[in-house]
């Protein structure tokens, strides 16, 4: 006897029924992810596109490439010869945004700055979270909402403000204005309180049972085991602050970085048009972001997407 044959009318329509509705969840789906990969892929095409241009316009031998009569057919030509000897120009050309910060300054101050900056930002924020999550009161819990609150507050118009502060307190042109990436609530707020509230609190209490302190529970217990988590943050602050010229334009105009040299090539300099240099020198300044992306995207992707997740 079959399954069919030992049930009743009633059953057997409401398996009728189940498989309909499975069978359109499937459809839906796939429609839905259909409609995804095709808008990602023409995302990503038009991503590579702009790429492609920059590379071809970089390796280009003719320096007002777009005062060029025959502009529009020539522009996204392969260049022929390839002069690679833009990529070594961009290193002098550069100079000329203030006749002394090279390319090699603007490329150091883009990494102690960035990295400074983004570690300041995921240490502070990863403590703050860890002491919200593990050590409930009614203080962590009036901190908690503090957060949400100023996490979903807009902020505009506080430049004037910001930067009349930095002056009287000295920090503008200052190293010592990387402390203002130290904030309770930071950029990664919310990730990181999903990250900690995924981690039990039994592996503390097991710790301080064998004796451990508050500091060792926290640094030899529990950071580690969201360290994965907390470098896809690192990285992901890292490149947002790699992009970020606004802040130099603003505080640091005398430690110019990559992405404000960028911008300054191209808007204030007293370069003699040699677009192609600007362009390899462009090419050059995303070279360390997408090596780093590169080699971490899983990273990213897998330890932001389940931390989101935990929480």
């Amino acid at each position: 006897m079959t399954e069919a044959e030992g049930m009743t009318p009633e059953e057997v329509k409401r398996c009728m029924r189940r498989g309909k509705n499975r069978r359109r969840a499937s459809v839906s789906r796939m429609i839905v992810y259909g409609v995804a990969v095709a808008l990602f892929t023409v995302y990503t095409l038009i991503v590579l596109y702009f790429f492609a241009y920059g590379i071809l316009i970089s390796l280009k031998a003719d320096q007002n490439v777009f005062l060029d009569d025959l502009l529009d057919v020539r522009l996204f030509s392969i260049p022929s010869p390839m002069n690679f000897g833009n990529y070594l120009m961009a290193f002098t050309e550069w100079t000329q945004i203030d006749g002394k910060n090279s390319y090699l300054i603007m490329l150091w101050n883009s990494v102690w700055r960035t990295t400074s900056s983004a570690f300041l930002t995921w240490f502070t924020t990863a403590l703050v979270c860890y002491v919200l999550v593990h050590y409930k009161s009614k203080f962590t819990n009036a901190l908690y909402l503090l957060g949400l609150f100023i996490s979903m507050l807009p902020l505009y118009g506080a430049q004037g403000a910001t930067y009349r502060l930095y002056s009287r307190i000295g920090f503008i042109n200052s190293p010592a204005i990387t402390i203002v990436s130290i904030t309770l609530f930071g950029a990664y707020f919310f990730y990181m309180y999903a990250f900690w509230k995924g981690i039990s609190h039994s592996y503390a209490e097991a710790a301080a049972i064998d004796g451990a302190n508050h500091y060792q529970i926290l640094f030899r217990v529990m950071l580690p085991q969201v360290m994965p988590s907390i470098i896809a943050l690192f990285i992901m602050q890292f490149i947002t602050a790699w992009n970020d010229y606004e802040s130099t334009a603003a505080y640091m105009n005398e430690y110019p970085n990559l992405a404000y040299g960028t911008y300054a090539f191209n808007e204030i300099s007293s370069y003699q048009g040699n677009t192609p240099a600007y362009f390899a020198g462009v090419m050059l300044s995303l070279v360390p972001v997408l090596v780093l992306f590169i080699v971490f995207q899983n990273t990213i992707m897998e330890k932001v997407y389940f931390g989101g997740l935990k929480g």
